[in-house]
């Protein structure tokens, strides 16, 4: 039985959670992380005067691109650890969070990485709000900064030849592209 290594990436509101979590429950994955609980794990090593960048939402930050590239340098080595520890064990795993740069994991051992796009703008919006972020407000400069980071994370995923695609009810769709990669074994 295939257990599949799966990382999602993406800016807040592209359906990251809800993917992760479906792809979970169809493929019985063993676990599921999100790379925001693993940011607040990390900050618990670090005082903010030491590392500030893990201190804010990326699309809060004066410069949200720095910012998230300073955050998922940050990360890299705890998630590229949590990939080898279920290579090791051979459990199924999901990594879901924005900090998923394809700069820096397309190389990794996975057996899907997809980066996910932003929908249209009233879509998005509605999503950045939905309920795996129930209580996070937004404003219109976090929202712009959130289709920045969309726009970069794009030009990104093309440079680095990272799969760049709108989820949007289709998880047939991400369960079918893992399955060819995998010979047609999926779980």
């Amino acid at each position: 039985m295939l257990k599949p290594v799966i990382l999602i990436g993406g800016t807040a509101g592209t359906g990251k959670s809800t993917l992760a979590q479906e792809l979970c429950t169809s493929l019985k994955i063993d676990h599921r992380l999100g790379t925001g609980f693993i940011r607040e794990i990390i900050k618990t090593q670090h005082e903010p005067e030491a590392c500030p960048e893990l201190y804010r939402f990326t699309f809060r930050a004066e410069r949200p691109l720095d910012n998230l590239n300073a955050q998922a340098t940050r990360l890299r080595s705890a998630v590229l650890g949590c990939i080898r520890r279920a290579r090791e064990e051979g459990t199924s795993l999901v990594v879901e969070g924005n900090h998923l740069l394809p700069e820096l994991y397309r190389e990794a051992e996975v057996d899907m990485f997809v980066i996910l796009a932003a929908p249209g703008l009233d879509e998005h919006l509605r999503r950045l709000h939905g309920p795996s972020h129930s209580k996070r407000r937004t404003t219109a400069s976090d929202f712009a900064n959130v289709r920045r980071i969309d726009d970069y994370l794009r030009a990104e995923a093309e440079r680095c030849r990272v799969s760049y695609r709108v989820y949007a009810n289709n998880l047939v769709d991400f369960v079918a592209e893992l399955g060819s990669k995998n010979g047609g074994a999926t779980a």
